[in-house]
């Protein structure tokens, strides 16, 4: 009798155990690990240069729902950035948190630019923590019309401090951000069967083994701007009534401007005989061939504008950098201190503040 007493004693603590570890055994060894696995599978990473230029294109993040509180990358390094946290179907932004921290920096969050990204905004993810409690992801934009870019972080929470699975976490960040995944979309484009999906603009081109044109040409992006490739390696883009200039260089599929002026770089991935921004997704179709020399600048230029009547260009306290550009053209040189961008030109100095113009010298 005392055996079997045992024996029952021991097969019901075998059941208990089984049940209770049963979920965790479902979970594989470390859901952690199988978390950022499937991370890796479905999301890749855009990157950035010392500046928080994006240098590669990752996957094409689109905010589905509510808003995203971010704060200009050109703000102090120590003041961060809210953290928004989604939870339970909305999302909310620690404002309070943040804004306590700027004070005991002494950091006056006025002098901060902010932006409220809503649903339908596109973004990269840089970079992306999993951990215990929540997997955090490090959001990066594209530059705005006064050429500042926003950062942020999205925190999804673990209820009841448990690991979800892969695919509950997955099925959770679907409801705030949709996810294109580069590769897949890569993929497609080789293939040739894209067309429909391309941006507008940008013809694929399903004939495998045509040559592809050379790329000295000309380029126009749906917005009006015109780009010239020549054969030596410079380029011109005309943007409005206004022209810089630079280096390209080829690498494969991958064309880089260099601009003169101001050294900034902008990046395009070749497709048939057409070009796609990396950063902003838009395409640039080809419009025709390269004129021979240099020289024939002026004649693709736009006509220019008559001024004879019109008054000389002026700069203004509160104009943006774009219309300071329109009047006066690319600046010379370009500066970044703090929350300032400072406008060299031969005889004139311009500073921006938070985007507009707070001084001329």
């Amino acid at each position: 009798m005392r055996v079997a007493i045992r024996t029952l004693a021991l097969s019901v603590a075998a059941a208990l155990f089984c049940s209770t570890t049963q979920s965790i055994c479902a979970q594989g060894n470390d859901p952690i690990a199988a978390i950022q696995q499937k991370l890796q599978e479905r999301i890749v990473l855009a990157t950035l240069d010392a500046n928080g230029e994006i240098v590669t294109a990752g996957s094409v993040i689109t905010l589905r729902s509510g808003s995203l509180q971010m704060c200009a990358t050109t703000a102090p390094a120590a003041a961060g950035t809210p953290v928004n946290s989604y939870k339970n179907g909305r999302l909310s932004a620690g404002m309070f948190s943040w804004n306590l921290g700027l004070g005991l920096m002494k950091i006056d969050p006025n002098s901060i630019p902010m932006h409220t990204a809503v649903a339908g905004e596109k973004f990269w993810i840089v970079h992306y923590n999993v951990m215990k409690n929540n997997v955090q992801f490090k959001i990066w934009t594209d530059p705005d019309s006064n050429n500042l870019r926003y950062w942020t972080w999205l925190e999804i929470p673990f209820d009841k401090k448990q690991v979800p699975s892969p695919d509950q976490l997955m099925n959770t960040l679907a409801e705030v951000l949709a996810v294109e995944p580069v590769h897949a979309q890569q993929a497609q484009d080789e293939s040739g069967q894209q067309a429909a999906q391309a941006p507008p603009g940008l013809a694929t081109n399903p004939v495998q083994d045509s040559p592809r044109p050379p790329i000295p040409g000309q380029y126009l992006a749906p917005g009006g701007s015109h780009l010239l490739l020549l054969a030596d390696g410079s380029f011109t883009k005309f943007i409005g009534a206004g022209q810089v200039h630079g280096q390209y260089e080829v690498d494969g599929d991958k064309l880089t401007l260099t601009f003169t002026s101001t050294g900034f770089l902008q990046h395009f991935r070749i497709q048939g005989g057409n070009l796609l921004d990396v950063n902003t997704q838009q395409a640039w179709a080809r419009s025709g061939d390269a004129p021979a020399a240099p020289t024939a600048y002026q004649e693709i230029a736009p006509p220019p504008t008559p001024v004879a009547d019109a008054p000389p260009p002026t700069v203004a306290l509160g104009q943006t950098m774009d219309q300071v550009t329109t009047g006066f053209g690319q600046p010379l040189k370009l500066a970044r201190i703090g929350v300032k961008v400072i406008f060299y030109y031969k005889d004139m100095k311009v500073t921006f503040t938070n985007g507009k113009v707070s001084n001329v010298e």
